[in-house]
Formats: C-alpha cells, structure tokens, sequence
C-alpha cells in the first residue's frame, strides 16, 4: 500500500480490499467499516447506500454495549470482538483502526472461525490507515 495518509483517504477507497474479503471468505454476504460513531466509511457493492447507514448505527451501538460491558464487567480497556447471531445469519464486528470498526454479515451456517481470522487478517493490513476521529460538535457562538 501507499503512504496514504487516513484523512486523505475517501468514503470508497477500501472497498476493493472489502470486496477481497467478501470474495475469498465462504459464506459472508456483506462487508463494512464504519466509524465508532455509526458513520459507514466504505462497504461491499451489494450492500448499498441505506443498508451500509443502517448497519453502520447497528454495529455501532453493538460496539457501543460492548464496551459499556467491558467498563463494568470487565477489565475497562474497551470492545474488543462483538458477534450476534439472529434467524437467518450473523453480524461479527472488530476493532479495525483508531475509532473504526470493521462489520460482517454472515449466513448464519459461515465459518465463524475462517471469517474471524479473515476479518482480523484484513485489520492488520488496513488498519493504520483507519483512524476516524471523532465528530466535533459545533460551536453555537460562531453562527457568523
């Protein structure tokens, strides 16, 4: 890869390397990276515009209850893998970057082993070039 920097990068850039993972993985039907605040940063071709935004707040509040899990639970450092299986499939969601995360869903007979390791191996390659800062609120005083 190049020396892209991740505040250069576009909403699109990485979704040949998603649909990579998608195409060498049996079973996952679509693939995601969002920020942690719910925003789709790039996705799979069949997934579309409104599924990509209506994954995207899913997996975050996922991640969300995750790491509220973890603060009270466990040991405080944060989310770490999330997996929920439901009629008909499964959503798998990782730490991908600084503030991004990486979702898939799976048909719920996928390997969830092989696409863990799949979805883990594609973070150790993409996930420098992740980080999403968080959104800043706006100042009320500067309305011009």
């Amino acid at each position: 890869m190049s020396t892209t920097d991740a505040s250069h990068t576009t909403d699109r850039d990485f979704d040949w390397l998603l649909e990579n993972l998608k195409k060498k993985t049996p079973g996952i039907r679509h693939v995601l990276v969002l920020t942690r605040d719910g925003l789709k940063m790039s996705f799979t071709a069949g997934l579309g515009r409104d599924g990509a935004d209506q994954l995207s707040a899913l997996a975050a509040g996922i991640q969300s209850l995750s790491l509220s899990a973890s603060a009270e639970f466990g040991d405080g450092i944060g989310a770490g893998q999330a997996m929920v299986e439901f009629a008909g499939g499964l959503l798998l969601i990782v730490p991908a970057g600084d503030g991004a995360h990486l979702a898939v869903v799976a048909e719920e007979d996928g390997e969830v082993g092989l696409i863990a390791h799949n979805m883990n191996e594609l973070v150790e390659q993409i996930g420098v070039y992740l980080t999403a800062a968080p959104r800043q609120a706006e100042n009320s005083d500067d309305r011009g």
